[in-house]
C-alpha cells in the first residue's frame, strides 16, 4: 500500500489533484490522507516516544503510526509558504520522530515528494527529501513540483491595490497601476504538460520500485 499525505489546507487544490493523479496512475492500493482534516500538534521534544515508538500526545497522529509502519511507500505532499514548506506538512514530518528510535521503522521504505509553490516549489521538495532521507532513512524514488505563480494576494480581496502584496512588489509600477485579477491568472497543473508528465513518471517509478522489491 502507498500512503499519500496531503499537507495543503486547500481541499481540492493543485496539490490534492496531483496526488490523486499519481495515486491512480500507480495502479496500486493507495490511501490519501488530508492533514487539514486531522488534529496534529507540534512535537514537544519530550522524547517520551523513545521506548514505545509512539508519541505520548493523544491526537490524530496516533492514528497514522501503524499505517506508516505497514505502508510500502510514503508520498508526502506539501505547499510552500514564505519560501519554506508549510507548517502543516512540517508538523507531520516532525511527528514521525517516534518511528526513528534505535531500529528505525521507516528504514529502506520508498518515498517521494510532491510540492506546489508560488515561485519555487523545488525548495519544498528539497526540505521534504532531506527530512525523509537524512532523519528517517527512506529511499527516495522521485519528486515533482509545480510553480503555480498564484500568490494569496489573488484571493485576499486587496491584491489589486495593496502596496506590499506580491503583484505590487514584482510588477513595474506602470503595469501594477492597471493590474487586475482575472480567472486566467489562476493556473492549474493540468494545463502544464510537463508537470502532468512528471506526475506520470513519478507514479511509474513508485510502481516499478515496488514491483522490484517483491521479485
Amino acid at each position: 500500500m502507498i500512503l499519500f499525505v496531503n499537507g495543503s489546507p486547500q481541499p481540492n487544490g493543485n496539490l490534492h489533484r496531483m496526488l490523486e493523479k499519481i495515486a491512480l496512475d500507480t495502479d496500486r492500493e493507495c490511501e490519501l490522507i488530508p492533514l487539514a482534516d486531522l488534529d496534529i500538534r507540534p512535537c514537544r521534544g519530550c522524547v517520551g516516544c523513545a521506548a514505545t515508538h509512539r508519541c505520548v500526545q493523544e491526537d490524530d497522529m496516533g492514528l497514522l503510526y501503524e499505517r506508516l509502519e505497514s505502508a510500502q511507500a510514503l508520498v508526502v505532499g506539501g505547499v510552500v509558504y514564505f519560501g519554506r514548506i508549510n507548517a502543516l506538512t512540517h508538523c507531520f514530518l516532525e511527528r514521525l520522530f517516534p518511528l526513528r528510535h534505535r531500529d528505525p521503522r521507516t528504514r529502506g521504505k520508498l518515498a517521494a515528494a510532491v510540492v506546489v509553490g508560488g515561485m519555487d516549489g523545488s525548495q519544498g521538495v528539497r526540505e521534504i527529501r532531506d527530512f525523509l532521507e537524512k532523519y528517517f532513512f527512506f529511499r527516495m524514488v522521485g519528486s515533482v513540483y509545480f510553480n503555480s505563480a498564484t500568490p494569496p494576494c489573488y484571493v485576499c480581496g486587496f491584491g489589486e491595490k495593496c502596496q506590499v502584496g506580491i503583484p505590487a512588489l514584482t510588477l513595474p509600477p506602470e503595469e501594477f497601476a492597471h493590474f487586475a485579477i482575472v480567472p486566467s491568472l489562476f493556473q492549474r497543473f493540468e494545463d502544464h504538460p510537463e508537470v502532468v508528465r512528471a506526475c506520470e513518471l513519478l507514479a511509474q517509478a513508485l510502481s516499478q520500485n515496488l514491483a522490484a522489491e517483491v521479485e
